[in-house]
């Protein structure tokens, strides 16, 4: 018998509701306590934690945090003592190159995660002190390293580029303005963005081009600032708070592409530097703590959404940051990284009904398709997708993305009689991003049981095509009648006969044939007893003929 695999949707629309419950938990703390660090994440999610400030001693101490259980444990330490928020940067799977603020100038170091040390590398021509590194490709395709700024003998503007094929440093085309504490980022076309910070005005901005190798002055921002943090909102920079004059500003930027200006968008509830921000999946983004002029600043948190262009106050952390670090993890939550860490969760587990049958009766013959419905919601309003296993080594592709609270159809049919426990399971639309996005995937539901008779197995393929009757009303509750479409063929069979057997197979009730076009039955077995409601089978024999067909009762 064909197997059938069929989905109905009943609804289609594309849902985009925002997320409005947060929650930030505590992790593994880690082993020693400091500011002005860096951090780098390995694909294989484990994050190094370098350097460092702690009672105003530099530090070469490094850890590495183990995803498996959250705990950060000490691993090889830098040959020289470094701090700062951006002197790390992966240049592999394997290995993390460290630059500037440390050692006797120049030197660079690099991490080997297999074997836990630190190895000098190539050295820099002017030492960097708040400066940032980005990767970027250059017009052969080669990915390099860019360090930008920082250079106080060269008023800040010096920038050069680590070849990690050679391992050696060139310098390259020198900022328009000098830049530290200024944010920077790779923007979609693949060149680099260095804005806010500097020396003097701390407005300037200025965008590399990889394909040419040289920096170009832009539109300053409307606001000068040290400390601000840059995103990509959908595409766009944006700048994020900072300080000014020992004003700490609540106000951001976005630059636009077309017009080479800045433009103001919505203001945080609350001015903060020395704060961390990140980009979530779902395109929006976190700020995390910071210190202000106002008291409590380093717990709380806000959450930009490029849809509606507006801030929203999120779930405050349980301890105060600020000159820390935040990654995110590899199921896209965030963790904020100081003395003590934690974790924000941003999305809840979607939820999905057990397959229902439409029919109600959860029996079948084989080869015979049985539709199901089963219904998914998601907490967050995500939208949802839903796959069946049907109990007999087949799952279905996933359902297209469908509202939340959509009653979704599935059918199928079973080629071996036995007890089939079918269940479903949901997705929300950030699993497909990221299939190792948390709680985007719900557990299997509760199965529901399938009874499968072997009552209903294929006649033999050498057979003519079997004659066809008809029952009706097919429910029924009090009787049926089966008529015949071949009455003659019928007629001229010398055996014929049509029998009623139970979902187990046992005959129930034979029905005579006299001379007529139709027959009735009245719902009860050969005792004369009404018989309980549920699927019972049909079956006519005509000569070397038969043909099965199913009957539900419902009483």
């Amino acid at each position: 018998m064909k197997k059938i695999f069929c989905i109905t949707a009943m609804f289609i629309l594309f849902s985009s509701a925002y997320l409005a419950g947060d929650i930030w938990t505590p992790t593994g703390s880690c082993v020693q306590g400091c500011e002005e660090f860096s951090t780098e994440s390995f694909p294989n999610g484990y994050i190094l934690k370098a350097g460092g400030i702690t009672n105003s001693v530099e530090l070469s101490y490094c850890e590495i945090r183990n995803p498996q259980n959250g705990e950060w444990t000490p691993t090889g330490s830098m040959n020289f003592p470094r701090s700062g928020k951006d002197f790390l940067i992966r240049i592999s799977d394997t290995e993390v190159l460290a630059t500037g603020q440390g050692g006797p100038n120049k030197t660079s170091e690099i991490y080997n995660f297999i074997t836990g040390e630190w190895s000098l590398t190539g050295n820099m021509h002017f030492w960097h002190h708040d400066h940032t590194v980005e990767a970027f490709q250059n017009a052969s395709g080669d990915t390099l390293f860019m360090v930008i700024g920082g250079d106080a003998v060269n008023d800040y503007k010096g920038c050069e580029v680590y070849d990690p094929a050679t391992g050696e440093y060139t310098i390259t085309g020198f900022l328009p303005s000098g830049k530290r504490l200024s944010p920077s980022m790779v923007l979609p076309n693949g060149d680099i963005m260095s804005a806010a910070g500097g020396v003097t005005t701390y407005d300037q901005c200025a965008i590399y081009n990889h394909l040419i190798g040289i920096w170009l002055e832009i539109a300053p921002l409307n606001q000068g600032r040290l400390g601000a943090t840059m995103e990509l909102q959908n595409g766009i920079p944006m700048i994020i708070a900072g300080i000014y004059n020992s004003i700490f500003l609540n106000s951001c930027e976005v630059y636009d592409y077309q017009t080479n200006e800045w433009y103001f968008v919505d203001t945080l509830a609350i001015g903060r530097a020395g704060h961390c921000s990140e980009t979530l999946l779902k395109k929006e983004t976190l700020v995390i703590g910071g210190v202000s002029d106002q008291i409590g600043t380093d717990f709380t948190c806000e959450i930009y959404d490029y849809a509606n262009n507006q801030w929203q106050t999120a779930a405050s952390t349980y301890y105060p940051y600020s000159n820390f670090s935040a990654e995110i993890l590899q199921d896209e939550r965030v963790l904020a990284i100081k003395s003590w860490c934690e974790i924000y969760t941003w999305n809840y587990m979607p939820i999905v009904s057990p397959p229902q049958t439409l029919s109600g009766l959860n029996e079948a013959i084989v080869g015979e398709i049985l539709t199901l419905s089963v219904t998914a919601t998601d907490p967050d309003g995500d939208s949802v997708s839903v796959r069946i296993d049907w109990g007999d080594n087949e799952t279905t592709e996933w359902s297209n993305l469908v509202p939340s609270g959509t009653t979704l159809e599935f059918s199928h049919s079973w080629t071996e009689p036995g007890t089939y426990q079918v269940r479903a399971q949901s997705a929300d639309q950030w699993f497909f991003l990221n299939p190792l996005c948390h709680n985007s995937l719900s557990e299997w539901s509760n199965p529901t049981i399938i009874t499968i008779t072997g009552v209903g197995t294929d006649p033999d393929p050498n057979y003519p095509e079997p004659m066809l009757f008809c029952i009706y009303p097919n429910p029924f509750r009090t009787s049926t009648t089966i008529s015949f479409s071949n009455h003659a063929q019928i007629q001229s069979e010398q055996n014929t006969e049509i029998s009623i057997f139970n979902i187990k197979g046992q005959l129930v009730k034979q029905l005579s044939i006299i001379n007529d076009q139709s027959v009735v039955w009245n719902g009860k077995d050969s005792n004369g007893k009404k018989l309980a409601n549920g699927i019972y089978f049909c079956k006519l024999i005509a000569g070397e003929f038969f043909e099965i067909q199913r009957i539900v009762l419902l009483n």
